[in-house]
């Protein structure tokens, strides 16, 4: 019989987190389902998407990054997030 009590996934399902200095206050876990991108806030975390690959959790981060609350034009926040994807890519 199943537990009505559980809630998520089983304590310990993470394998992997990956951190780096350029993701911030960001890190991804991976399990045996999925890449999961976190945010760090002062004393909890937030799960901000789970990603079936890698790239699109990269992709993901470097989107959020760019979400600052600062006004920008369409062409510097593609520039911003393009050059956030290629710092991913040099260090992958």
């Amino acid at each position: 019989m199943a537990n009505h009590n559980f809630k998520g996934r089983p304590k310990g399902s993470n394998r992997i987190k990956i951190t780096d200095p350029s993701l911030k206050n960001y890190h991804i876990t991976q399990d045996e389902w999925s890449f999961n991108l976190i945010r760090e806030n002062d004393n909890s975390e937030t799960i901000m998407g789970y990603y079936p690959t890698l790239a699109d959790a990269l992709i993901s981060a470097g989107r959020y990054l760019q979400l600052d609350g600062g006004e920008t034009t369409l062409d510097t926040y593609i520039n911003n997030i393009n050059n956030k994807l290629d710092e991913f890519r040099s260090i992958v």
